[in-house]
């Protein structure tokens, strides 16, 4: 009993670095695996095992791996050694007494560890399913947790680094991997297909291609690792200390949050994995011990629903939908035959249309263009030609390919009603069912592969065969001509109009756009829209849940005509191609005859001025000095991204409380683009309607000035000043002194007392320093002249302490109050607000119509 308690004492105490060894029997130098004997090295719980395993059922191939080792039913590894081959029932796996883990097949050395000047003194197959080394110090020299496979398993984390991947195609090489994708300004948990290895030589960016990415990870220092933790919940944790998170999926009955990779020594209490399959597709397992009277994995999530969403899954080929819109099955494009024996296309290089400087000035005599209608095309950068914006129709798309010698194939379709045509120079990742696209396919022409007539001499009944011939051909020709030309014309005529409104439509959804919810499973998952979470300019918020359990919230546009439909394909378009932690995630949307509905990601706290605002409903909700920071500068860097790191500069138009989000954790979510204006980066204003709430206006909305992102910045310098103050900037109950909270704001903190002005419930428990930079960042950004005012990004700085602040000038509008005199403007405003009050009190707030919002009122 002694000897038990010192051992966990001591696991305690030297987990971070020394592992799990005293957590299962060691495994010490010499030790032998052979394999035509089912024996095996066990973790002390019997939950996993690592030894020989037959290679895709056969009994005469075998390969070395982890599995689970007590579950009935087939065998499931967790890792196998990639950069190993089969061998035979003849190897053997040794952990030789130079502390190297070698695999022998005969003569041959398949496999080592290459640890034999590590001093490795045993081996240790963990309750974790790591298989490890330990040195001499008992430090980890080796473990297989360190090189995985295609699984992920419940603490195992998986560094940028580091990637699970799939086995490679037996038919075509290719092959799938989940990885960390760097990108310019960012990281991002990604799905790739990969090409073969023939393609080496290309850049990188050709040779795979992302078709899934979770949440980006930006303005990181430290380590950024994706785990799946004990709870089930898989996401990414960053920092230096790893207590960031953002989760990719959180399962229900995670209230602990999402955690770093941990060790244990136990067997958990509920079996997982997350397995990239060979498919592409991501999926979550849960092993469920009574299930219908069975024992076997259930499927808890997956990355991809649509399975034509993942590129390569049917090689170069088309992935079409069944109408359960579940299960797939693979058309091959002209010029591609299917593998033998599978469901993928491969390219017949004898029919696909490419040529070479001997042809190049004949390709229109050689090749023709073969047209697959509603299909679109998955390409990488480096296979694009060229983009012509100037098509006039779908058939100058595919002469564009034919009159390139380079192009294999071209895509034309329509982009916010602008025709677009990518020509390409290779067809390598797939193509997807898309009714507004187009694809051309160059193939050689019929001639080319026309076998040669017979050369013999004909009878007489032959040539009588070969003239009637002759005369019906033409006649059944000119028929078909006629007929097809009238159909065509009648199709025209009763069609157009039809036709050309779902053009338009699907124009209006971007590539990449999220999920089509039908209206009937809207009111189904929202339980006939019952739970409403609040009321906007534009419509109602209801909340629901998907069938996987997932919250979700319901935003239901009740004008929308002229402008609520302007507001639905402004945010379907914007927040649908964004994904950052501190932006709400748009889920999907419903546009079915007049319903226009969005389905957003479920936030359990509400909204900010629920919590910075006193009211009687929320006596207890009081969020500390720490959390206000934290809140000010998420805020901050979420709106920086939609500012200064998109594709298409993005005014949001109405910076408020009511329009920051926040999730369990206080993280808080810039939500409502409905007013959102998407803006070219080669231009600097945009000229539009006044749009916002009064009382977070910048100047310039009311006096005629060019409108640029600075005026988001102005609206979030009044944000910031009611996160410190925790109250509204313009506020009746209050006396002269202090009812304009910036003008009392500027005067405390140029006489040397901030302290004042935080907000009283907190009773001093604040950060003077940072009080001081939140107010001079906050008087900074409420300038009326928009070049005083810092870009989103030098707030975020400017609030993290990173560069120095100056004393800000008195902003114009508190300097027109002071010397108009706060007493008068006071009085005049007290009477204004006194009349404005007794017009209708209704105590039922659902019902009532009346708002009298502090924030509306103008103290100009």
């Amino acid at each position: 009993m002694a000897t038990a308690t010192s051992c966990w004492i001591l696991f305690y105490l030297v987990v971070a670095s020394f592992g799990e060894y005293c957590m299962a029997s060691q495994i010490g130098l010499g030790s032998k695996l052979l394999a035509r004997e089912d024996r095996a090295w066990m973790s002390d719980n019997g939950t996993f095992a690592f030894g020989f395993t037959p290679e895709d059922g056969r009994d005469d191939q075998f390969q070395i791996a982890v599995w689970f080792a007590e579950l009935p039913g087939d065998r499931i590894t967790v890792w196998t050694a990639r950069d190993s081959r089969p061998v035979t029932n003849n190897a053997i796996l040794e952990l030789d007494t130079t502390g190297n883990l070698v695999l022998i097949d005969g003569d041959t050395t398949v496999w080592m560890s290459n640890t034999s000047g590590a001093s490795v003194q045993y081996a240790v197959m963990s309750e974790t399913g790591n298989f490890i080394l330990y040195d001499i110090e008992k430090y980890t020299a080796w473990q297989s947790f360190s090189h995985p496979s295609d699984t992920l398993l419940p603490n195992q984390p998986l560094t940028v680094s580091l990637e699970l991947t799939t086995s490679k195609s037996a038919s075509h090489g290719g092959y799938y991997s989940l990885k960390m994708l760097q990108q310019p300004t960012s990281l991002s948990l990604a799905l790739t297909y990969n090409l073969p290895e023939s393609y080496v030589n290309l850049p990188e960016s050709y040779a795979n291609y992302s078709y899934w990415q979770g949440p980006d990870i930006s303005n990181v220092t430290g380590d950024v690792v994706a785990v799946l933790d004990e709870a089930g919940s898989f996401g990414i944790v960053y920092g230096e200390s790893l207590d960031g998170a953002v989760y990719v999926y959180k399962n229900d009955g995670d209230e602990k949050g999402l955690s770093a990779a941990s060790n244990r020594s136990t067997r958990l209490a509920v079996l997982r994995r997350l397995t990239l399959e060979t498919n592409g597709n991501i999926r979550l397992y849960r092993w469920d011990d009574d299930i219908n009277g069975s024992r076997q994995w259930v499927p808890e999530w997956a990355a991809v629903s649509n399975p034509c969403d993942i590129a390569g899954i049917c090689g170069n080929g088309i992935c079409n939908l069944d109408r359960s819109k579940t299960n797939a099955s693979c058309t091959c494009l002209p010029g591609t035959f299917k593998v033998e024996g599978g469901s993928q296309c491969s390219e017949n290089s004898s029919l696909i249309g490419k040529c070479d400087s001997r042809n190049e000035n004949s390709t229109s005599t050689l090749f023709r263009m073969s047209m697959a209608q509603q299909t679109n095309y998955y390409y990488s950068d480096f296979s694009v030609i060229a983009n012509y914006s100037d098509v006039a129709t779908v058939s100058k798309c595919g002469d564009a390919c034919l009159s390139d010698c380079e192009c294999v194939a071209s895509v034309y379709g329509l982009d916010a009603e602008k025709p677009y045509c990518w020509v390409l120079k290779s067809l390598d990742f797939g193509g997807f069912e898309d009714a507004g696209s187009t694809l051309f396919v160059k193939v050689r022409s019929n001639g080319s592969n026309t076998p040669e007539s017979n050369s013999g001499g004909s009878s007489e009944g032959s040539g009588s065969s070969t003239r009637e011939k002759v005369l019906v051909i033409p006649i059944v020709l000119s028929m078909t001509f006629l007929i097809g030309l009238l159909c065509l014309l009648l199709y025209y005529n009763v069609h157009r109009k039809r036709a050309l409104k779902r053009a338009m439509e699907s124009s209006l959804i971007l590539e990449g756009a999220p999920l089509n919810f039908g209206y009937r499973d809207l009111q189904i998952r929202t339980w006939n829209f019952s739970q409403l979470l609040g009321t906007g300019g534009f419509g109602s918020v209801y909340k629901g849940s998907l069938a996987d359990g997932t919250l979700i919230a319901v935003k239901k546009l009740e004008r929308v005509l002229p402008h609520g439909e302007k507001e639905f394909i402004t945010e379907v378009n914007t927040i649908g191609s964004m994904h950052h932690m501190n932006l709400v995630r748009l889920c999907g949307y419903c546009s079915e005859g007049p319903q226009r509905l969005l389905v957003y990601e479920f936030m359990k706290n509400g909204s900010l001025d629920k919590w910075i605002f006193p009211s009687y409903n929320s006596r207890d909700r009081l969020l500390d000095w720490s959390t206000r920071i934290h809140i000010a500068v998420a805020t901050a860097q979420g709106i920086a991204y939609f500012h200064e790191q998109c594709r298409n500069r993005i005014i949001h138009c109405d910076i408020k409380p009511e329009n920051i989000l926040l999730d369990e954790n206080f993280c808080p979510k810039v939500s409502d683009f409905g007013l959102a204006k998407l803006m070219g980066r080669e231009h600097s204003q945009v000229v539009t309607m006044v749009r916002g709430t009064r009382g977070y206006l910048a100047p310039e909305w009311v006096s005629n000035r060019p409108i640029t992102v600075k005026a988001d910045v102005y609206s979030y310098g009044m944000l910031l000043l009611e996160i410190v103050g925790g109250r509204r900037n313009l506020d009746m109950s209050f006396d002269a002194e202090d009812f304009f909270y910036p003008g009392w704001a500027f005067t405390e903190i140029t006489n040397g007392t901030p302290i004042k002005v935080a907000d009283r419930r907190l009773e001093g428990a604040v950060e003077e320093e940072e009080l001081i930079r939140a107010l001079k960042v906050a008087l900074w950004c409420i300038q009326d002249e928009v070049f005083m005012r810092p870009s989103m990004g030098e707030v975020v700085k400017m609030l993290e302490g990173s560069i120095d602040i100056n004393m800000p000038p008195m902003p114009q509008t508190v300097l027109e109050l002071v010397e108009e005199g706060l007493d008068h403007v006071y009085r005049a405003m007290k009477r204004e607000f006194n009349h404005y009050s007794s017009f209708t009190v209704n105590t039922n707030p659902s019902t009532s119509h009346a708002t009298c919002s502090y924030s509306t009122m103008s103290p100009r």
